[in-house]
């Protein structure tokens, strides 16, 4: 059977669904087992963290699998490896945006708040 572009587009858009499987841990290393599915396909992939590192730049440890789980999503692709390194580069990257989120909140926290009309009072006030 040949591959019409839009059948061929549609399984090249197709993503990876990534379910964590569990972890194991030795020291303070952690490695987060995940299953990635694409239709009836099953692939393991594996994310090692080192703990001793993540409180450092601000990453608390209910929130390892997520970042694994898009570490995986920005790096899968089809013939490549399977185990991956949550490193130091990725950590200070989180940190950063975490930072900027924050900066960009008490920004707009602090922004004044213009008023429509020159004169506030004008519209109940009588003439």
């Amino acid at each position: 059977m040949m591959e019409t572009p839009t059948v061929r587009k549609r399984n090249e858009d197709a993503k990876f669904q990534f379910l964590l499987t569990g972890f194991t841990q030795t020291a303070a290393i952690r490695i987060y087992a995940f299953e990635a599915r694409l239709d009836a396909r099953q692939i393991g992939y594996t994310v090692e963290v080192n703990l001793a590192l993540i409180s450092g730049y601000g990453i608390r440890i209910q929130d390892l699998p997520l970042l694994c789980r898009e570490l995986l999503e920005q790096r899968v692709e089809r013939d490549e490896i399977s185990a991956f390194v949550f490193t130091e580069q990725h950590m200070r990257t989180h940190a950063e945006k975490l930072a900027t989120a924050r900066m960009d909140a008490e920004h707009a926290r602090k922004q004044p708040r213009h008023l429509r009309n020159k004169n506030p009072g004008e519209g109940w006030r009588a003439t």
